[in-house]
């Protein structure tokens, strides 16, 4: 067979320490208990409960002994009892008797003598076991008793330190509650709103800097504009010097007209196509077109559920919402008139 030795030193580390944990946190669990009964006072009952242990240990063994000193006293009365009777029947007849009666008698009488004693001791012990067994039995119910009340007292005043305690929690969260009310949530509302206040104001400098940059593209762009319309004004100004020209049968170029009166020369195939676009008014789209093609409709569409920001008024919201309500209104009431015909 297999050592014990050997079948622990086979045990992994981790069950070398779970069981080293479960050691210590039974003793230690054991010794808070022990520690928790001190405080509160009920060591003092656990000794009241040790003693009626014992007493209810030494009432059995008394209970017995009673029992067996019954027993006793009652078998020596039955004995002595049987001496009498053939006693009594030997005296009946003693104008009879042997010698072997003689005897018989001489010895019943000494037998009865002897039982006599005995029936002494008997109801002696009987005596004493009855009178231990009925003071272990008051001490016990006396124990019982002590220990009901201290119990009782115990009890009340467990309640009335939970009562305390139940108090002093209600006070301590109406603390915190005060703290919170009155000391957490102004500094947290306060640096909410710096928060928030840091972060609009990153958002107006990124809108500042973004109309910074449109403004400077427009002014840009207006100067290119400018620039393009006194080429062209430039090549068509040209064009009619070279056409007078022309006329006199002179060729002279129009290049040449414009390097003259000192600006560059600049096709007009060259000019760019968005300058010329812009100037054209949009074109009328019939709701046919407008419906059979989807470049038309669907960035309007795709704006509807898009993340743009809007601002809107709260009187705006307000006339959407009671819209809406107005209509699903209608709708619910139509459809319950149709279920209803």
């Amino acid at each position: 067979p297999e050592l014990p030795s050997q079948a622990d030193s086979r045990r992994s580390p981790l069950s070398h320490s779970f069981s080293a944990f479960m050691d210590n946190l039974q003793s230690r669990a054991f010794v808070a208990s022990q520690t928790l009964n001190d405080l509160t006072g009920y060591s003092a009952i656990e000794s009241i409960k040790a003693a009626n242990a014992r007493l209810e240990a030494d009432l059995a063994t008394a209970q017995e002994t009673l029992r067996g000193a019954r027993a006793h006293y009652k078998a020596v009365n039955a004995r002595r009892a049987a001496t009498q009777r053939e006693v009594t029947a030997l005296l009946a007849r003693k104008d009879t008797w042997s010698p072997l009666d003689l005897e018989r008698f001489t010895t019943l009488y000494r037998q009865d003598h002897e039982l006599e004693a005995a029936v002494g001791e008997a109801g002696t012990a009987l005596t004493e076991a009855e009178a231990e067994e009925a003071r272990l039995s008051q001490s016990l119910n006396s124990g019982i008793l002590r220990r009901y009340h201290e119990e009782q007292i115990w009890s009340d005043r467990i309640r009335r330190q939970s009562t305390w305690g139940t108090w002093g929690l209600m006070g301590v969260n109406v603390l915190l509650f005060l703290v919170l009310q009155f000391v957490a949530e102004p500094w947290k509302r306060s640096r909410l709103m710096k928060g928030i206040a840091a972060e609009e104001k990153a958002a107006l400098e990124a809108v500042r800097r973004e109309l910074e940059e449109v403004r400077g593209f427009l002014a840009r762009r207006n100067e290119q504009e400018e620039e393009q319309q006194q080429v062209a004004a430039a090549a068509a100004a040209a064009a009619g010097v070279a056409a007078a020209t022309a006329t006199q049968g002179e060729a002279i170029a129009p290049e040449s007209i414009v390097e003259d009166a000192g600006v560059e020369a600049t096709p007009v195939s060259s000019l760019p196509r968005q300058t010329i676009e812009t100037n054209l008014a949009p074109e009328a789209v019939s709701w046919k077109d407008f419906l059979l093609d989807p470049s038309l409709w669907r960035p309007a569409l795709e704006d509807l559920y898009s993340e743009r920001r809007i601002d809107l008024r709260m009187r705006d919201a307000s006339i959407i919402a009671l819209e809406g309500a107005v209509a699903g209104a209608a709708i619910v009431a139509s459809v319950a008139f149709m279920t209803v015909r």
